[in-house]
């Protein structure tokens, strides 16, 4: 698989977004270890949709107006299934907080939302990685 600046930006922020929340749990949360379990599976979803929802697009552009919605309508359903299955386990086993997990789902939307402040964050360390 080729670098992709634009899924890299975004695993990027998904993760930053964890880490911030991870704070917050630190600070608010008593059971510091069955939270983090719950969001830190809720970052995993996000990253794995984020790469498999690339992947997906990428693999639509290639087939024809039919193939494509047929595609990405299989791709979301391949997210939904697998989101459902990881949520499910976490839940039915208690290995960790289903409401810090649905908290770790949110990174997705709001790092898609920041990913141009984070496009020139990159484009900044580049530069001076150049010297210029």
């Amino acid at each position: 698989m080729k670098k992709n600046q634009t899924l890299l930006e975004l695993l990027t922020g998904i993760v930053v977004l964890g880490i911030g929340i991870q704070i917050v749990c630190l600070i608010v949360s008593k059971n510091y270890l069955y939270d983090a379990v719950g969001l830190w599976s809720g970052i995993g979803i996000c990253c794995f949709s984020a790469i498999h929802m690339c992947r997906s697009i990428e693999d639509a552009v290639d087939l024809g107006e039919a193939g494509a919605t047929k595609h990405v309508r299989l791709g979301y359903a391949t997210r939904m299934v697998v989101t459902l299955l990881v949520a499910g386990a976490v839940i039915y086993f208690r290995i960790g907080n289903y409401v810090t997990l649905l908290i770790g789902v949110f990174p997705l939307k709001l790092a898609a939302y920041l990913q141009p402040v984070t496009h020139k964050l990159f484009q900044k360390i580049q530069n001076v990685r150049k010297g210029g």
